[in-house]
């Protein structure tokens, strides 16, 4: 199979550590060179990395809250409003679609079991884990194992049904809803359960939002041990300087503010018993 190299644009790019202090270009500059740099074919699976802003995007545009839209999306206030009007020109993904017919539509709406957020990031996985890129697939599938193994454990500690907060249908999934286990017994057939566990125990927010930072760090890393010059090169970086970012804007009231946001979006996840009473619907 045919396959791009990006000799000169890998060679050129500095390297970047989990605790740099300093980056030499924005994350939006770098979005704009890979746009410039990469073949439109490549470019397209960079595009499915940022996704995820997008997602929140959408929540916010159904929310009518234009002002915090996140620039590092794919798509404008513009664009959402094109496509959710009779002018629809089809350039978002068909999952986005799907999300607004069922956002809209009373009936489908009641048949949902899960917030909005926790609606469009399953749909989000369900189009990106079809992807044939080698890193792609098996980047989205740490990412969802991770996520739902987090909320499997956070379920346990509340006592909690995971059963509509996890996401997607696999072998974790089905673990997560059957076992007892501390491990959920996944330990021995995905090696990396264990090592989110551990992370997930610590008491300290910081030191377990750094470490799990560092498992992503180390799958990119792990993912792409024999490739040179290839997409998957960047779309490795891509996903590390997003990574590399997230603590670098980082300092002490931020850092309130995201231990603030993690608690209340755990407490909003859940429908808690009346001594975590919270005001607000999930929906």
């Amino acid at each position: 199979m045919f396959r791009n190299y990006y000799h000169y644009f890998v060679a050129g790019l500095p390297d970047i550590f989990l605790d740099d202090t300093e980056i030499q270009f924005q994350m939006l500059e770098f979005k704009d060179e890979l746009f410039e740099h990469l073949k439109p074919e490549d470019y397209k699976l960079v595009q499915l990395l940022f996704l995820p802003y997008d997602n929140q995007n959408l929540l916010r545009f159904l929310d009518e809250d234009f002002e915090s839209f996140n620039k590092l999306g794919n798509f404008s206030v513009q664009d959402f409003e094109i496509e959710f009007s009779d002018e629809k020109e089809g350039i978002l993904p068909e999952y986005m679609y799907r999300f607004i017919e069922i956002f809209k539509d009373e009936e489908l709406s009641k048949s949902v079991n899960k917030s909005w957020e926790n609606l469009i990031t399953e749909l989000y996985y369900n189009h990106v884990l079809k992807t044939k890129n080698k890193f792609l697939k098996q980047w989205f599938q740490f990412n969802q194992d991770l996520n739902n193994i987090l909320a499997g454990l956070n379920c346990r500690q509340f006592d909690i049904n995971p059963e509509n907060q996890l996401i997607g249908k696999n072998e974790v999934v089905e673990a997560i809803l059957s076992s007892n286990a501390k491990d959920f017994g996944l330990s021995v057939d995905i090696p990396y359960a264990a090592d989110i566990i551990t992370q997930a125990e610590k008491e300290n927010l910081f030191a377990r939002e750094k470490g799990l930072d560092q498992l992503k760090w180390k799958k990119a890393d792990e993912i792409t041990l024999f490739d040179y010059f290839t997409i998957e090169v960047v779309l490795a970086y891509t996903v590390k300087l997003d990574i590399a970012y997230r603590w670098l804007e980082l300092d002490e009231e931020t850092g309130r503010q995201m231990f603030k946001k993690i608690v209340d979006d755990l407490k909003s996840s859940f429908e808690f018993p009346k001594e975590f009473a919270i005001n607000g619907k999930n929906k």
